[in-house]
């Protein structure tokens, strides 16, 4: 940390950003870019992925990921993720700006989408019939067809899980990602 930031006003200080701007050193430390919310979806979703079990028929070709509508958290998942497998699976990761561009996609076992309210419910009906995972952030997105939803805990992130959905779907929630999970139906 010490090395980042002296390095950081180092260069600050030879080019010139610093003087002329006013930017102090403890403004130049908050400009991290950092989007921890982004890191912390990224990791639970290729827990999702990998730590439940699919039906047999979903276990070939690649493991497909979509992300509608968040490109950090697509980027997060790319920069971490892109060369994991699920399985025997090699992961890949798809984004989308928005569920009407998605609407054409197939085949993806796991789908996060940031858009609430009627887009999700669009989605839900969309990927009806799919063993596809819907993991949402956003208020009631259990009840609007998502299996797995991001809620703030204090400071942190959890999720609120329908496991009696995902299981309707064939898709088994794993015991690790059942006991993370903040609240649940059986």
């Amino acid at each position: 940390r010490f090395r980042t930031l002296a390095l950081r006003t180092a260069v600050c200080v030879l080019l010139g950003w610093c003087a002329p701007t006013g930017l102090s050193l403890a403004q130049s430390e908050s400009l991290d870019e950092t989007d921890t919310r982004a890191i912390m979806k990224a990791n639970f979703l290729f827990h999702f992925a990998a730590s439940n079990e699919w039906p047999a028929s979903s276990k070939n070709g690649n493991f497909n990921v979509a992300v509608i509508g968040n490109e950090r958290l697509f980027e997060e998942l790319v920069d971490k993720y892109a060369f994991k497998l699920v399985g025997a699976q090699p992961l890949k990761i798809h984004a989308f700006d928005d569920v009407k561009s998605f609407n054409g996609a197939s085949e993806m076992h796991l789908v996060y989408c940031d858009p609430g309210g009627d887009a999700l419910s669009s989605l839900a009906k969309t990927l009806d019939g799919r063993p596809a995972l819907l993991v949402a952030d956003s208020e009631g997105a259990l009840e609007r067809g998502a299996f797995i939803n991001f809620v703030a805990v204090g400071n942190r992130i959890r999720y609120q899980i329908n496991a009696e959905q995902a299981r309707e779907k064939g898709v088994l929630i794993g015991n690790k990602i059942m006991s993370w999970a903040v609240t649940s139906t059986p």
